[in-house]
């Protein structure tokens, strides 16, 4: 049986993989670190004579509904995910960025997914009951919603 912390990061891969249908093979340069509850992904060479805080960025939360990838993680993992993409129009994206309304979809499992406008991943959403709403931070969510209407 595996150490704990080994048990984390294997769930941590099993949950990119079968949510996003990310390749873990295609990941061999980083390694999934588990902090707090929450799961960092860095590069493998982390030596440095630096004093720093963290490593790498937050790539899984541990939430009530399970597992939630951060806006960044879905933005870094771009090319790499395979399924529970949502693609998106500009007003889609303008509607959910604001927290206006959700958007109407149907998919086959509930859970977080991956908001895509023009082609690139822009962040988290939630998929339930067909209905898409944005888990993209408020702040950023307004911001990139600035330039879009610019």
């Amino acid at each position: 049986m595996l150490p704990s912390s080994e048990n984390n990061v294997e769930e941590a891969w099993n949950y990119l993989e079968n949510r996003f249908g990310v390749d873990r093979e295609r990941m061999q340069e980083f390694r999934i670190v588990p902090n707090s509850g929450d799961y960092w992904l860095t590069s493998k060479q982390m030596e440095t004579d630096l004093e720093v805080e963290t490593y790498g960025f937050r790539l899984l939360r541990t939430t009530g509904r399970g597992l939630k990838p951060t806006t960044y993680a879905l933005q870094f993992l771009d090319g790499r995910i395979e399924k529970n993409i949502v693609e998106l129009d500009r007003d889609e994206l303008l509607k959910l960025l604001k927290r206006e309304e959700m958007i109407s979809r149907e998919m086959s499992e509930e859970g977080y997914v991956a908001l895509e406008y023009d082609g690139r991943v822009v962040g988290c959403g939630f998929y339930k009951g067909e209905k898409v709403s944005s888990r993209v931070p408020k702040g950023r969510g307004n911001e990139l919603a600035g330039v879009l209407e610019d």
